[in-house]
């Protein structure tokens, strides 16, 4: 194999020809199926258990609930039992909002779970009800520090027991939360604070909507002790990816420690929020986090959406935690969200560690984003993406030279890339009937017109060895990449949640775009079957 060249595997040396065309035909195959789903991964069967970890480092108590895949296990050889292929080299740690319980967010946890992630689900001291009515004291929810502390006294604790039956990395946490726990893990991505911001804005006129301000009423008579504490740098490096769910605090940020903040983020907020108004919370997370990505709710759906579905009359500084406002369906919402927080979450575009000398290894260090925008784009494709690449490439290459093939593989390229095609305008834009009809339109019409136009001498039938000898062009491998282009285009513009992706006008020139490219392929498995038809 270390002497077969490219253009020796091009030219099939050494393969048969229906060897060649068997390989061909499961290689497309898997382009076509590859390309529209960053991975296929099975949904695992999940668990949840709630564990006392006793009393950490920090001098608190630690109550944890904890949803993962679940296994069979021989009897007693694990405290708990991880099923065959979930992900271990990293884990979930999810902080809740104030005065609120990790199991009050399971429509996220148990996702996670079921896509193979341990998530481990913190029940802070003082708020959660776990520990009991009588240790909930609500000036806890001031003592911010307290919450990463705790984390990274938890995570410490969880890489010293025998949880799992496999081996887990407790050294690579995606950290997520809502609310209060929304600025958790900004804290433990390295955002800080200042408590002196607080009473100015919860004094001003554009604090008038928002409900925190009713937590913080006593902050300017805080003792210098506890604004140290507040103002103070709680950063775990062992955190690499965040998730912020309508994240508390934004105007008490301090700017400087933000732009900081090289991690990938995913920050979620509503527009009509009814609790902690978008433009002074979560809005300044998304502006000050660079390169982090944003989902915006932009219906009725206001703070407490983001806990699960639930009955009771608790209100909240007015706003009731069960009841939401005409229009929003609070299961929807979780079904969608869900499903993107786990592809963010399985993304493998975490910093990673390098070396401070050649050959060495920097521990604690990471690699933060480039600048360089197309550089940090490139950095955060996954793999097999590239690969992808090079499989479409080599065939692309396959058509440059001269060759003779059965007419049914001849006709396997445009099928397959016309499969290609039309799958990203359903993956990118959905069952949307303008939008296919715009691809059927862009197809029919550059399939009328090459036809017309494309080289008679393109494909000949050699009825002595039954084969299609097809002309060699360097077209078709610069339609391909350009199919590919459009849809690695489409995949990192809906990664960055950029609003063009959900421009209507943008989603029809796309698929016409689209449509056009698979009407060159049309024309070629038509000229290619009528030239068989003549033989």
């Amino acid at each position: 194999m270390d002497r077969v060249t490219l253009s020796a595997f091009i030219r099939g040396v050494s393969l048969n020809g229906w060897v060649r065309a068997g390989l061909a035909l499961l290689s497309l195959l898997w382009l076509v199926l590859a390309l529209p789903a960053t991975a296929i991964a099975a949904q695992f069967p999940t668990k949840m258990d709630v564990l006392d970890m006793g009393t950490l480092d920090t001098g608190r108590p630690a109550k944890i609930n904890i949803w993962y895949p679940r296994g069979e296990c021989p009897a007693n050889t694990a405290r708990l039992c991880l099923a065959a292929g979930a992900v271990t080299d990293k884990v979930v740690v999810f902080s809740h909002g104030s005065m609120g319980s990790a199991a009050e967010y399971s429509w996220v946890s148990e996702s996670l779970a079921g896509a193979g992630f341990i998530v481990v689900g913190i029940n802070h001291y003082g708020e959660s009800r776990l520990y009991g009515e009588k240790t909930q004291n609500p000036r806890s929810t001031g003592m911010v520090w307290q919450r990463p502390q705790d984390i990274s006294a938890l995570l410490t604790r969880l890489a010293s027991e025998k949880l799992f039956q496999h081996d887990v990395d407790w050294n690579k946490v995606v950290a997520v939360g809502h609310s209060a726990g929304g600025q958790t893990v900004a804290m433990l991505a390295g955002a800080r604070f200042d408590l002196h911001r607080i009473a100015p804005y919860c004094k001003s006129a554009e604090a008038k909507a928002d409900r925190s301000c009713g937590y913080a009423r006593d902050s300017a008579k805080a003792p210098q002790q506890f604004v140290t504490l507040f103002n103070g740098g709680y950063q775990n490096t062992r955190v690499k990816k965040i998730v912020l769910l309508d994240p508390a605090q934004g105007f008490a940020l301090q700017p400087e420690s933000l732009k900081a903040i090289a991690l990938p983020s995913l920050i979620v907020g509503a527009l009509h929020d009814d609790f902690l108004p978008w433009e002074n919370h979560g809005q300044r997370y998304a502006a000050g986090i660079r390169n982090s990505q944003t989902i915006l709710l932009k219906g009725q759906e206001g703070h407490f959406a983001f806990l699960n579905p639930c009955q009771h009359k608790i209100q909240v500084m007015g706003v009731a935690l069960c009841e939401d406002r005409p229009g929003v369906d609070r299961a929807a919402v979780h079904a969608d969200l869900a499903q993107r927080i786990v592809d963010f979450v399985k993304l493998d575009n975490e910093p990673r560690v390098v070396a401070s000398q050649p050959g060495q290894a920097a521990k604690g260090a990471i690699r933060a984003p480039s600048n360089n925008v197309l550089l940090e784009i490139l950095l955060y494709t996954p793999p097999w993406v590239f690969a992808l690449l090079a499989g479409l490439a080599v065939f692309g290459l396959m058509q440059v030279r001269t060759r003779a093939v059965p007419v049914w593989l001849a006709l396997v390229l445009p099928a397959g890339l016309m499969a290609l095609s039309i799958s990203g305008v359903l993956q990118y834009v959905g069952m949307w009937w303008p939008a296919l009809t715009t691809w059927a339109v862009g197809l029919g019409a550059v399939a009328m017109l090459y036809a017309k136009v494309m080289n008679p001498q393109t494909a000949r039938y050699d009825a002595e060895r039954r084969r299609l000898v097809i002309a060699g062009s360097w077209l078709p491998l610069l339609v391909i990449l350009a199919i590919f282009s459009v849809r690695y285009a489409l995949g990192v513009a809906r990664g960055m949640d950029l609003a063009v992706v959900r421009d209507r006008n943008v989603q029809l020139a796309v698929s016409l775009l689209l449509g056009s490219f698979s009407g060159f392929f049309l024309a070629r498995g038509i000229v290619f079957w009528r030239t068989y038809a003549k033989r």
